[in-house]
């Protein structure tokens, strides 16, 4: 019960600083179309960014991964251990959300980002040794998640370096950033929600058999493994490192393809279980991540990688499209799932306009990123995505306000 509690506890709390991450998007949007002198542009970025991955991510599937736990072993042990890490990668988090936002890099915030990565690691030591005796076919999605978080470390460990000593090379740079992001996004989120969709399902006896899910995890764990190549195409590989790149990229869209055609093969069965608004939210993070896939495959020809890459909202939109309409509305189907919150038609009215922003904001980024290939100029822009950033931190507002616990 007091397990219970904190999860659902923990779980407000992600939703309260996935509020926050949309009320920094909205003022670094301001600060575009007027004028916010008081707040550098770059720092509420690093903010934002660092935020919205420790803050609201990492903490949010912390949560689900310690209510796994909990139902797998009742009678778990270490649980004011998992309570203390979950506490200290909040602080961490809120510690990266001031720091950033005040100075950008410095000791004070890499200090922060050192401290929520020792969480990770830690956290990710003690799942493994507390899931020695427990079997089921979305564990192996849980463990390699956190190995993919841990690898991801050394992107943002090579970059605190540079940043800090000033030794920083723009190739260094994206390489190091891009390597954080892509076993972030690819590895530990992507893994983390198939193990959670895998786990669900199962609960309502609704199985993937454990043929096809050994099948799927290899194809995206090396898909992700040496998917890491896409990132850097700009940087001219050389072929015998290009060629399994490429594999890498079409193992994880069969993957991919498998994993979309198990769902649908089930859809008529998950009907029957989920509600509508929780169907919505999977089918829109369904459609996001389709979308994802193809431009993924599409970016193995080295000219589109380069063109994309060369501008600057096609980058943004890209990230948006995975961060906020991927993973951000399938965490938000879980927190429905986890049957700790009331839905309200409030909380509902928040959801749906929630998907609503986030599909205007991705349709004007690539409205503008397609017409920044022949250099067009689209009037109001600013003023436009600004709208729609408003938009975002309102249904966010209106998602945590109505987030109800259910009395137990």
């Amino acid at each position: 019960m007091i397990m219970k509690r904190t999860v659902a506890s923990g779980l407000k709390l992600s939703v309260f600083n996935l509020v926050i991450v949309a009320f920094l998007g909205l003022l670094m949007r301001y600060k575009i179309a007027f004028s916010f002198p008081i707040a550098d542009q770059k720092f509420m970025l690093e903010s934002h960014f660092h935020f919205a991955f420790y803050g609201w991510i990492t903490s949010c599937i912390y949560m689900f991964i310690l209510k796994y736990l909990q139902e797998k072993k009742p009678d778990l042990k270490k649980t004011g251990l998992y309570r203390n890490l979950i506490t200290i990668n909040f602080v961490a988090a809120y510690g990266m959300l001031v720091s950033f936002f005040a100075a950008g890099y410095s000791w004070v915030s890499v200090s922060f980002i050192l401290l929520g990565l020792l969480v990770s690691l830690v956290f990710s030591f003690t799942f493994f040794t507390g899931l020695k005796s427990v079997s089921g076919k979305s564990k192996m999605w849980f463990q390699t998640g956190l190995i993919f978080a841990v690898l991801s470390s050394v992107g943002a460990f090579s970059l605190s370096y540079m940043l800090m000593t000033k030794s920083v090379t723009a190739d260094g740079y994206l390489a190091s950033h891009y390597f954080f992001l892509h076993f972030q996004y690819n590895g530990f989120f992507l893994f983390s929600c198939i193990g959670l969709i895998i786990y669900s399902l199962s609960k309502r006896n609704i199985q993937i058999s454990k043929q096809q899910n050994r099948i799927i995890f290899w194809l995206m764990f090396v898909g992700c493994l040496f998917g890491y190549g896409l990132s850097v195409l700009w940087m001219n590989l050389p072929l015998w490192i290009y060629i399994p790149v490429v594999i890498a990229a079409i193992m994880q869209t069969v993957g991919s393809v498998k994993i979309f055609l198990w769902i649908k093969g089930l859809w008529t069965k998950i009907k029957e279980i989920q509600s509508p608004i929780e169907r919505a939210l999977l089918t829109y993070a369904g459609a996001a991540f389709a979308i994802k896939i193809v431009l993924q495959l599409g970016s193995t020809i080295p000219s589109i990688s380069h063109f994309a890459f060369g501008f600057r909202n096609i980058v943004i939109a890209y990230l948006h499209l995975i961060l906020l309409m991927c993973i951000s509305s399938f965490l938000l189907s879980r927190i429905i799932d986890s049957d700790y919150f009331k839905i309200t038609k409030p909380f509902k009215i928040g959801i749906v306009l929630f998907m609503i922003g986030v599909f205007l904001n991705e349709l004007m980024l690539g409205i503008v990123g397609m017409f920044s290939f022949t250099y067009t100029f689209i009037p109001y822009t600013h003023e436009i995505l600004l709208a729609i950033t408003v938009l975002i931190f309102i249904s966010t507002l209106m998602i945590f306000l109505n987030l109800k616990k259910v009395k137990t």
